[in-house]
């Protein structure tokens, strides 16, 4: 009987001890996303931030997410997780992984020249369409960019872009520097357009946000009347005013995307899952495009990737300087995490959306910001 007991005494011990773990483990977790709603509190209140949602990814899978703030500002609207949000360059992210599952569709390349791709376009200048698909992406094509000539808000149509452009000088020789260029996909967009047989907003619509079920993707400027879009602001002159990210359908794969968390969410998993494009094709797409003289860029092919501290790597892209989707792995390791910060603009931006994103995934992967 005595060693029946003690080994039921055992048994309830080793039980006790594993209940123990398992709560300090919860308590753990618990507590760092208490950190980082403490953290997301204090950035909302330093920098006057409007409001926000951000979302908490490990290995792919959510694991935190929030929300603060308004979002109007006027009404004193709150803000929810089904709020949509205008990601402006964010939607770079998508096009260009469409981009790349096309090609693989056709058999094309990135190192194939626009020419190829668009030869009917005879208002193309030749210096334009000597350019390739990867000069594009990575943003070190040179290619006159309609950002520098004040044609980036609603502009007209395709036609009017290339003409007003197309007599400009190259910023600089191709693959000699790196500056981010919004002209670049437009071009990008009329490829995708020409590959698929469709224009691009039915072909987004049809292979993206249908299949994924993002039904709160939607295209259109400022000035489109989106149901539960938050509104956006900036400061200028130091009067907090309304964000006119007004977009017209030329600017779409560049920009012009409306999208709530949760939707999202879904993409970048969908991403990250390979059920678009293969890890293998991922990591290409991933590696910063090499300079002329041998430095790295600051882009892979669409998206913006470059090596942080510690052997730890980023990727991702920002929005209109007020939201920030970045996706961070360590060399040698398995562990991911992924940050999907989206405001809607703030009284002051002392700290970037981009420098917050990072502080936040440091809380999940030492090193980031050390």
């Amino acid at each position: 009987m005595k060693r029946l007991f003690y080994l039921f005494v055992f048994i309830t011990f080793i039980a006790c001890k594993d209940q123990t773990k398992n709560n300090l483990k919860v308590q753990t977790k618990k507590s760092v996303y208490e950190q980082t709603d403490t953290y997301v509190t204090q950035m909302m209140d330093s920098l006057d931030i409007i409001g926000l949602n951000y979302a908490i990814l490990l290995n792919n899978k959510m694991v935190h997410k929030n929300t603060f703030g308004y979002a109007n500002l006027d009404l004193k609207v709150p803000m929810k997780h089904d709020n949509l949000f205008a990601v402006a360059s964010i939607s770079k992210l998508f096009s260009s992984t469409a981009l790349h599952e096309l090609l693989k569709m056709q058999n094309r390349s990135v190192d194939e020249n626009i020419g190829k791709f668009l030869p009917e376009r005879t208002d193309l200048p030749q210096s334009w369409q000597e350019l390739t698909l990867k000069q594009l992406l990575s943003h070190t094509s040179g290619v006159p960019d309609q950002i520098d000539y004040q044609i980036f808000l609603n502009p007209e149509s395709d036609e009017f872009v290339i003409n007003a452009l197309k007599d400009k000088p190259f910023a600089f020789k191709s693959g000699d520097d790196f500056r981010y260029n919004a002209t670049g996909f437009l071009l990008i967009r009329l490829i995708i357009e020409k590959l698929s047989g469709q224009t691009f907003e039915f072909y987004m619509q049809e292979n993206y946000f249908n299949k994924f079920n993002l039904v709160s993707a939607e295209y259109g400027g400022f000035k489109k009347t989106i149901p539960n879009r938050v509104t956006s602001y900036r400061t200028v002159n130091g009067q907090l005013e309304v964000f006119p990210l007004d977009y017209s359908s030329s600017m779409y794969a560049g920009a012009g995307l409306n999208i709530n968390m949760e939707d999202l969410t879904k993409w970048v998993q969908a991403v990250l899952d390979e059920k678009i494009i293969s890890k293998e094709e991922l990591s290409t797409i991933w590696k910063p495009i090499a300079l002329n003289n041998g430095n790295s860029g600051f882009f892979g092919l669409g998206w913006e990737t470059y090596e942080l501290k510690n052997n730890i790597w980023m990727t991702g892209h920002g929005g209109a300087g007020i939201s920030s989707v970045r996706h961070y792995w360590k060399v040698d390791s398995d562990n991911t995490v992924t940050v999907i910060l989206l405001t809607n603009g703030a009284e002051s931006w002392l700290r970037t959306p981009d420098d917050i994103n990072m502080s936040i995934a440091n809380l999940y992967m030492q090193g980031i910001t050390d």
